[in-house]
């Protein structure tokens, strides 16, 4: 008999649990087929809320499905682009500092290389790409010509834009991306599942309405009770849902994050525009020197 005693209690809340569940399950159908009576109006200022969240909510879905892409440091290396594993093996700065070498040392160096070939490759970035092909070009064409002397000064610039754009990706992943995501997967998280509480509350609440409207007599007071304590439950959820939805909209954390996007962009081409600044015009003058060069062979 005592057996029996606990396994009931056991059994009653597991009953009321499925018998609530039933009762949202039904008024949910109902609702949708369109035979519900007396749905519950939810407030205004909560249902403005909710629209509001929505909008930061998708705004937060987008840009991050877009940033996202500064995670992947190759997103502007062109994919029909081949390099051989000498040519990418080695940075324009590796190349430069080996030019100098005795042959003992510079063995020693290809050496070197190819150890680090092995561990990790130079990024995979256009700016390093063109550095690569250009420094490539100006060993083949000589620095005593002005093509090659300008490939070799491009060179240089293109790899140190292709580093100033490496530290931009990681700023933007590091003051963007990773708190961009983690503001939508808890405070927007947390809003979301309060409404979704609010949502099921207002279900039990207009299903113990339906119940007590068509109680019997003997089940009357009880009915009336019920409805009173899902009233309770909906008000409780939707004051909190409430202040969590004002919580996310109030947080300066995600304008705080754009500015420092904006901040690594600007410093990015700030930084690529001082240095190419500074070679525009020396590889102006070459132009220059290799018109005159042309222009006085034709005249001979």
């Amino acid at each position: 008999m005592d057996q029996f005693k606990a396994f009931s209690s056991q059994l009653n809340p597991l009953a009321a649990k499925l018998g609530k569940q039933f009762g949202q399950v039904k008024q949910f159908a109902q609702e949708k087929m369109g035979t519900a009576e007396d749905i519950t109006e939810l407030p205004q200022e909560y249902k403005d809320l909710e629209k509001r969240v929505d909008a930061l909510r998708n705004m937060h879905n987008s840009l991050l499905r877009v940033t996202r892409t500064y995670q992947n440091s190759s997103y502007d290396y062109p994919a029909q682009l081949q390099e051989t594993l000498g040519e990418f093996g080695r940075t324009v700065t590796d190349k430069i500092q080996a030019v100098a070498l005795s042959p003992a040392e510079k063995a020693a160096s290809e050496a070197a290389a190819l150890e680090e070939r092995k561990e990790a490759a130079p990024p995979k970035t256009l700016a390093h790409a063109l550095s690569r092909a250009s420094f490539q070009g100006s060993e083949q064409l000589g620095l005593e010509e002005p093509m090659g002397s300008a490939l070799f000064k491009f060179a240089t610039v293109q790899e140190k834009i292709g580093d100033f754009r490496l530290k931009m990706d990681n700023e933007i992943s590091t003051k963007f991306v990773a708190p961009f995501g983690t503001t939508l997967n808890t405070q927007i998280g947390f809003a979301m599942k309060a409404r979704r509480n609010v949502q099921n509350a207002r279900l039990s609440l207009d299903s113990a309405k339906a119940q007590y409207k068509f109680a019997r007599p003997e089940r009357s007071e009880a009915s009336r009770v019920e409805v009173e304590q899902a009233e309770d439950l909906f008000v409780a959820a939707v004051e909190e849902a409430t202040t969590l939805m004002k919580t996310v909209l109030e947080n300066p954390e995600p304008l705080r994050n754009l500015a420092d996007l904006v901040a690594a962009q600007l410093a990015f081409y700030k930084e690529a525009q001082e240095i190419l600044a500074d070679v525009a015009p020396e590889i102006d003058e070459l132009s220059v020197t290799q018109e005159a060069l042309y222009r006085n062979s034709r005249s001979e």
